[in-house]
Formats: structure tokens, sequence, C-alpha cells
């Protein structure tokens, strides 16, 4: 099978270069230069099951830019695309590009997802979703899939079910060729979205299991060579062993050498569910870890998932504090989830779990509050900080190209009214380039100075 794939690679399609948005050191830029933020939520929750599809049309990606989003890390399910070994499913992965399309008519980039939760539906006791059933090993009894009641409690499942952790070993030593039919995998689905302009890049395994010294980092080296040998330039974002998610947990994962690379690192306060709290010094302590994945990366960092049960009564100040921390560490991420199809009843479609952040009506429900925030400057952001009670962003940079060029994404909720600049310096020429994007020019003045900016607006 390896020689199969060398062969696909070496005389398959090979696409031009993406490139669009690269990795350059600790930040995201644009083909020209320019510093841009990525402020996403995930799509969405019950893609996870069948009949694996969440977006029914483009309309279901129109309220995002209002909400103050300009892309989304959209979910892929193997299970879905490949449900018998070597028979795969063409129309789910035709409506998959589909779906990365309809996102760009609403000017919305793409990061692919490979999602997984606990390996399988037909593991964990039916609670897990991603890999197909006959990805488990030969001599394990497939689970009925559940994914309902019984499984509220999936990640404890998950944690001391044996059986999964096997169908684990098993796929990082690629005993029954598992290992082999992901990687053939990853190169359909490279191909089929190479030429989306709208691609930022893929997330190769969602929350995996493996040692991540070896295991993982030679997963993601042979898998992200398939996808930059189909689109070179395209960014890879690694995440870490699950259980890094609770924050208390360092990861280990070495950078991998394959150029544009990210750590995709998720966030979830252990005692939010348990609880129904949370903790500054466990965000506190998460943050730590983080510098010192980025001191040894040298990368940008993505928060590829955080967010919150809608229910809890200090959800909303758990989000906010988290967007703070990314405004003042300048990282980009996607809140988890939308969930279009959300119903009291189902919930987000998954176990049970209620994390989409929009109702039944399409209204937003509280666990998040749309802010703006500086998508992209001509150069290097110093600091960004928005205030909820004075209703202003503040902006400073570094300006490295020229037209000086800012834009700002602003939520449907906020009405923009002006700027303010240091005391002494010539005012930006500012107008809406549409409904949620404000674009600020500056083309004279001298270069490699700090200019501050701050912006105003008023609730509507």
């Amino acid at each position: 099978m390896r020689y199969i794939l060398c062969l696909c690679l070496l005389f398959g399609l090979s696409y031009p270069m993406h490139g669009s948005i690269h990795v350059d050191g600790a930040r995201f830029r644009t083909q020209d230069g320019r510093q841009i933020l990525l402020r996403g939520i995930n799509v969405g929750g019950d893609t996870k099951v069948p009949p694996f599809r969440s977006i029914r049309g483009d309309k279901d990606f129109a309220p995002l830019r209002g909400w103050g989003f300009n892309s989304v890390r959209l979910l892929f399910n193997w299970e879905a695309f490949e449900p018998q070994a070597g028979a795969y499913d063409w129309d789910y992965l035709n409506s998959y590009r589909q779906t990365v399309d309809w996102a760009a008519q609403h000017d919305l980039l793409v990061i692919v997802d490979i999602h997984q939760d606990a390996f399988s539906r037909f593991a964990v006791r039916g609670c897990g979703e991603g890999f197909p059933r006959w990805a488990l090993p030969p001599f394990q009894k497939a689970a009925v899939p559940d994914n309902g009641e019984a499984c509220k409690n999936w990640s404890v499942q998950m944690f001391l079910d044996i059986s999964m952790h096997t169908a684990w070993h098993h796929f990082h030593r690629n005993t029954y060729g598992v290992r082999d039919r992901y990687l053939l995998m990853v190169q359909h689905l490279a191909q089929a979205v190479a030429d989306a302009p709208n691609l930022v890049g893929f997330d190769l395994m969602n929350e995996p299991w493996g040692l991540e010294k070896s295991e993982l980092p030679t997963l993601y080296h042979d898998a992200g060579r398939i996808v930059q040998t189909i689109i070179p330039g395209t960014v890879l974002f690694l995440s870490a062993h699950a259980l890094t998610s609770t924050g208390l947990i360092a990861s280990q994962l070495p950078p991998i050498p394959l150029d544009n690379i990210v750590h995709s690192s998720h966030f979830y306060d252990p005692g939010l569910q348990t609880f129904q709290s949370w903790s500054a010094w466990t965000l506190q302590t998460t943050q730590g870890h983080w510098r010192k994945i980025l001191q040894r990366w040298s990368s940008p960092l993505y928060l590829g998932e955080f967010g919150a049960p809608a229910h809890l009564p200090n959800a909303a100040d758990y989000i906010d504090a988290i967007y703070d921390l990314m405004d003042r560490e300048l990282y980009s991420g996607a809140q988890w989830v939308y969930t279009p199809q959300w119903n009291a009843v189902t919930k987000d479609g998954w176990n049970q779990e209620d994390f989409s952040i929009n109702d039944d009506q399409g209204r937003l429900r509280g666990t998040y509050r749309p802010r703006p925030f500086v998508e992209e400057t001509p150069g290097d952001i110093v600091s960004m900080q928005w205030s909820e009670t004075a209703k202003t962003l503040s902006l400073v940079y570094e300006p490295r190209v020229l037209p000086e060029e800012v834009k700002i994404v602003i939520p449907a909720r906020l009405e923009w009214i002006g700027v303010e600049v240091k005391e002494g310096e010539r005012s930006h020429q500012c107008e809406m380039e549409n409904a949620h994007r404000l674009r600020c020019v500056r083309d004279q003045g001298p270069r490699l100075t700090q200019r501050s900016l701050t912006f105003l607006f008023r609730a509507r």
C-alpha cells in the first residue's frame, strides 16, 4: 500500500501553488506580506453522525460574518467517505467540496478538519465517531452506535476503554493496514479541495491518541507530505494528544520537518462540566504551556477548539476570558461549535452535547458575544484590545507593507462611528468595504514606525 501511495504522489495530479496564507514565525501572513488573524467557528456538531452533513446550503453560512467570524474549521468524517474499506462514497466527498465552495460565497476561509472522537461510532459503547467500522482490529467486537443519552460522559468512557486504546495502538503500527488507508483517504480529500481559493489548510487528525514524541509526529509527517505534494504551500494544523485539551497536561508534540506547520491546541476547562464552573488558574496554566509550545515551534498557535455548554450560568464570562486572552496574545482559533440544525431534543446532534452557539431559530444563545477584531494589518500587530464597556478596539502595529491597509471585522451588533489616532499622526482614510468589514488605508508617511489606532463603535 505504501508503494501505491508513492506512485500516486509521483504520477498523480499536482496542483498549482496555493499559498494565499502562510506561516511566518509566530504569524499568519497573506501572499503580499500582511498579517492576518483567523477567528472562526467549528462546523458542525451533527457532522459526526448519519447523514454526516451539517450544512444544507450556502444560506447556512450566511450568519457567520455578521457574528464576527472570518473562517470555519469544517469537519470531515472518514466513516462517511469510506464506509467499507476501499469502497468510497464519492457523493459525500463531492458534497464536502460543495460545502467549501458555499463557505467561499460568504467570504469565509476554510480549514479542513479530519475529525474523530474516541476513534469510532463502533467503539466505546457506541459513543465515538470518525473512523469507519472496518478500522477496528478484526478481533474486536464492534459496538452498536448510540451517540445519545447514554453517551453524555463519553470522554470518561473513552479514557477507561481498553479496546479503544488497543485500536489506536494497531492503527499507529499499521497492523491491519488501516494507517495506509488513512493516508490514501487524505490523498483523495486533498485532491478534492486542492483548487478551492478559500482553503487555508488541513487539520490532519482531531484530538488523536498516540505517543506525542514518536507516533503522532510520524503520522503527521506522512500525511502532511501527501497534502503538501498535492497542494504546495498549504498550512498544516497539528492537534496535540486528546488529553492535553484539559489544559492541565502540557503537549510534548515536537514540530515536524515540513513547511507551514501550526500547533493546533484545544482547551476545555475540566471543571466546566464537572462542577459547572471555570477557573482562571486553569486558563493561566494552559497559557503557560502554550507559550512554551510557541518557543519550541516558532509558529502561530491556533486554538482549534474551545467552548462551553450553553446552559452554564457563567459560560459567557468564560468564553469572553478566552477571547480576551486570544486578543492579548494575538492567537487565531475557532470556537466549538455552530450546528445550524440544533434543536432542544438532540442538541448538537452527538452524545447530547450542547455547545452550539445558535438556537433553533438561528439566534445566538449567549455563550458567544461577537466582538470586532483586526483581520489584516500591513505588517506586524504589536497589540490589540477590545473593550466591551467602552466599545473601543485599540490597535498598535508596525507597518511594513505599502499601502498601509488595515481591515477590521465588525459584527452586526455594532456600528463603527470613527477612529482616533495618536496625537500628531495623520489619520487613515476609512470606509466600510462591505456590511461587516472596515477598510482603512494610509498611503503616505514614514515606514517602520508604530501606528496607534482606536476604533470607536456603538451598539446597534
